[in-house]
């Protein structure tokens, strides 16, 4: 359920370092989901160093939510973002945030 985990990821008092939701539907609206996701894992002082997004089929709204938040993670060292079918414009707004974001090592943009 998307409100459950949008609940513990922004509950203070747990830290997660990798997030996985590789071909997780959680809900059939995906920019919505990845938006909500984005928001919460920006909410407070995040220690996430993996976040794999796997197959979440979202328009350039959720891959600018994403890259909002990608800007401002110093921790985040892996993004995978495998089959999220990224156009150019969605492209453009995570080749953004990497030259905000010097953290990245691995960065999966396979058949997107």
């Amino acid at each position: 359920n998307l409100d459950l985990l949008l609940q513990i990821l922004c509950d203070p008092n747990r830290t997660i370092n990798r997030l996985i939701l590789d071909g997780n539907h959680l809900t059939s609206d995906y920019t919505n989901a990845v938006v909500h996701l984005a928001e919460a894992l920006g909410s407070k002082s995040s220690e996430l160093e993996e976040l794999h997004l796997w197959d979440f089929n979202t328009d350039n709204e959720g891959v600018h939510a994403i890259s909002n938040f990608v800007k401002t993670a110093s921790s985040l060292c892996v993004l995978y973002l495998h089959r999220c079918k990224i156009d150019s414009v969605g492209a453009f707004f995570i080749g953004e945030s990497l030259q905000t974001n010097t953290c990245i090592k691995e960065l999966d943009l396979f058949n997107s």
